[in-house]
């Protein structure tokens, strides 16, 4: 124990590294939770690398949201930072909190300055994009996590990248699987029933079917992505119903259902980024040991990547690429917490799973394009 403690404290170091230089926030344990987008207040930060020489490259990234997700956004930031530090870039990250207003404005304004790289990594930032990208045809456009309609309007300088998040959920779902030995029962929030967040749950009741044939998955949705107080309510819901593991793929809305899970004794999976190293990073050991293992969107290293390609001349713009396991879009976070929670046998398994994931031997469906009747079967296949 002392061994696995000590090589979380180093990653915990290492997290800290990463997160030099960014916007300061409260140290104790509750002051992410509480950044939940409420505080419209447009916030920026500009970091320069003075090792570099001569002209540099910009990149300005726009949150949508607030930092301190620990989670999608926290990320996307982590990766700004690997492209200062690693590309030699100027960075600028802008929150504009949760209030819609401010999106595309805030977009523009990016675009106004003297700048490379415009960066979005929402979802909900495809309608800002198509209306502000072909005003400036000289600035590169990248979009996270969706993708423009390329046959709407010359969108030659927007480059996007969508994630196969069914394919790390499945993943998901084969540990969750594993880890609910009593009753049966795992549980999924999602932010909205919408069908890039039932991507998540399809990959998810796959991946447990692939473990146990009999699993149950219990499904509910808050309707909000940043309301962790509603998050906790479908935590303590699913917790009462018997649920032993929960997945939330929710935006902040999902830290209140950690926090219900862990005040249950619950097993969590983790979203977009390694939650556990990030409650460890706050000093949380007891919420970052519950989280079992999380399902890593790489958005961070999808920035770095598209940039780092693009300086190499070797960026397709005017296109879209979808990343998956192969590809290193989506996984598992296989921290310490992971191994010491799951078997060396067990862990053999979800390897064997994502081998035949990535040969293609074994295809994941998604809900991007099912109708709502074979989602509904799906669902109700698998409920108690």
């Amino acid at each position: 124990m002392k061994k696995f403690l000590a090589v979380l404290l180093v990653g915990v170091m290492m997290l800290a590294l990463v997160a030099c230089g960014t916007k300061k926030t409260e140290s104790n344990n509750n002051s992410n939770q509480q950044n939940t987008g409420s505080d419209t207040k447009t916030t920026t930060e500009t970091q320069t690398n003075d090792n570099q020489t001569g002209d540099k490259k910009k990149a300005i990234l726009i949150v949508n949201g607030n930092l301190g997700d620990l989670g999608f956004f926290d990320s996307a930031n982590a990766g700004m930072q690997r492209v200062k530090s690693e590309l030699g870039l100027d960075i600028q990250v802008i929150e504009t909190g949760d209030d819609e207003s401010k999106w595309e404005p805030a977009l523009a304004d990016a675009a106004e300055e003297d700048v490379d790289y415009v960066i979005a990594v929402s979802p909900s930032m495809v309608e800002p994009i198509m209306n502000i990208a072909p005003q400036y045809p000289e600035k590169k456009f990248l979009l996270l996590d969706n993708t423009v309609d390329y046959s709407a309007g010359d969108f030659s300088n927007v480059y996007c990248a969508t994630f196969k998040q069914n394919e790390g959920s499945f993943l998901a779902g084969a540990v969750a699987a594993i880890l609910a030995k009593e009753t049966g029962k795992i549980g999924f929030v999602g932010g909205m029933d919408i069908p890039p967040i039932n991507d998540f749950l399809v990959g998810y009741i796959e991946g447990a079917l692939a473990i146990n044939p009999d699993i149950k998955v219990i499904a509910t949705y808050p309707g909000d992505y940043y309301d962790p107080a509603k998050g906790k309510e479908h935590g303590i819901v699913l917790s009462d119903q018997g649920v032993e593991v929960i997945f939330p793929a929710a935006g902040p809305t999902g830290l209140g259902t950690i926090e219900a899970a862990v005040e249950a004794d619950r097993y969590v999976i983790g979203v977009d980024s390694d939650q556990s190293l990030g409650y460890a990073a706050n000093g949380d050991m007891q919420t970052a040991l519950k989280i079992a293992t999380s399902m890593m969107k790489n958005v961070g290293d999808a920035i770095f990547r598209a940039i780092e390609l693009d300086l190499k001349g070797e960026l397709k713009m005017g296109q879209t690429e979808s990343l998956g396991i192969a590809e290193g879009g989506v996984g598992l976070a296989k921290n310490d917490v992971y191994n010491s929670t799951l078997t060396e046998e067990e862990r053999k398994q979800i390897e064997d799973l994502e081998a035949k994931v990535v040969s293609g031997e074994l295809k994941v469906s998604t809900a991007i394009g099912m109708t709502t009747e074979e989602l509904d079967s799906l669902r109700n296949s698998v409920a108690p």
